[in-house]
């Protein structure tokens, strides 16, 4: 089963200018490229450096902007570390200006937590007891015990605001809503979308963030 066809159109303008990467190999493509770089951010000597998941070579973060903020926000008494995702421009010399952050989390397994490179988009309560992920197959839901539902076709809309929702397409049963605004769990860890989960009637609220795919075309 496929996806209603509104979120193939809203997809594929929202990666329209990035490039995606979750933790990958790179290549040297040109003086700068927009990436997606997720690993372990550390403040030392006056400076951010971002140590990538599957790279040797670190990163020094120019321009960090709400880095700081966010940092002593999520961050643990005593830490100095800690992980992120983040959208930005990479230059040659390896300096990166962020653009976006999508995630920075104080505990939790970091790179060492896979991605399944189908999800597009990840929903979890703020306990993380349930999960909800948006892929090309449709919706799957995980609940507080575990059960998993899904995946099932579901229909899609972004409206003007950048809100976007999801719901089940046969019955309704499940809907999700994505609200562009920052959320923190009851871990105090960051993501960079709120998330409201309908559940038979039953709504609940969440955090949420872009998966490590989108789209770019209908499926067919």
């Amino acid at each position: 089963m496929t996806c209603g066809t509104n979120y193939w159109r809203f997809a594929g303008v929202i990666i329209a200018g990035f490039t995606l990467f979750g933790c990958s190999t790179w290549s040297e493509r040109g003086e700068i490229e927009a990436r997606r770089v997720s690993g372990l951010l550390e403040h030392h000597q006056g400076q951010w450096h971002l140590q990538p998941c599957d790279q040797s070579t670190q990163l020094v973060v120019a321009d960090a902007g709400e880095l700081d903020d966010l940092f002593n926000r999520v961050a643990q008494p005593g830490q100095t570390a800690i992980f992120v995702d983040l959208e930005g421009l990479v230059r040659a010399d390896w300096s990166m200006t962020v653009r976006r952050v999508l995630r920075m989390e104080s505990a939790g397994r970091g790179c060492a937590a896979e991605q399944a490179v189908s999800e597009h988009w990840v929903a979890e309560s703020l306990n993380r007891d349930w999960r909800m992920v948006i892929d090309r197959e449709g919706m799957e839901f995980t609940d507080e015990q575990n059960q998993a539902t899904g995946p099932v076709a579901m229909i899609s809309e972004q409206l003007p605001d950048g809100v976007m929702s999801f719901r089940s397409e046969q019955d309704a049963s499940l809907e999700l809503w994505l609200y562009p605004r920052q959320c923190f769990d009851y871990a105090n860890d960051f993501r960079h979308l709120a998330a409201t989960l309908i559940v038979d009637g039953k709504r609940m609220n969440g955090c949420a963030y872009k998966g490590a795919s989108l789209p770019d075309r209908p499926a067919r």
